[in-house]
């Protein structure tokens, strides 16, 4: 340790700036390179050709697969004459199934469940509504009796 820390204590900073300017560009220059090969490769990879090229039957078998499953199967079509047809309804019994009612999810609770409330608020509102507005009529009838000395009916 002594020994580095004298050898550096009495290097140039001039010629270690210029050495450390050295190794950086070498090493700009090696991972200029390194990512252009990168970039090949990825192109590379990402090409089918390639794949044809270094595993053709792998490729024939993938492609054989492939077609398997979006060719359609043909259609098998059954005789449509009325003969047919009615000894298939005979063989096939009649069930009638009724579909089983969907209970409500939480959303729609929630919502039945709000829409209730309002309808409530608005039905004590108007009822309020109404009733302050007999009641004053009620009133000013009364004041009108009591100022008149007759009744009214």
């Amino acid at each position: 340790m002594a020994t580095t820390s004298v050898a550096k204590a009495n290097s140039d900073p001039e010629l270690d700036a210029q050495r450390l300017r050295l190794e950086m560009r070498q090493i700009r220059r090696e991972l200029g390179q390194e990512v252009e090969e990168l970039v090949e490769q990825a192109e590379r990879l990402m090409d089918w050709r390639y794949y044809v090229d270094r595993y053709p039957w792998a490729t024939v078998g993938a492609a054989a697969l492939l077609g398997y499953f979006i060719v359609p199967r043909r259609a098998v079509t059954l005789p449509t004459d009325e003969h047919t047809l009615s000894r298939l309804a005979e063989r096939i019994p009649v069930m009638m199934q009724t579909p089983e009612p969907k209970r409500p999810g939480l959303l729609s609770s929630l919502m039945s469940s709000a829409g209730n409330m309002a309808w409530k608020a608005a039905l004590a509102y108007a009822t309020q509504h109404v009733g302050k507005v007999l009641g004053d009529k009620v009133a000013a009838t009364q004041t009108q009796e009591a100022h008149h000395g007759q009744p009214t009916g």
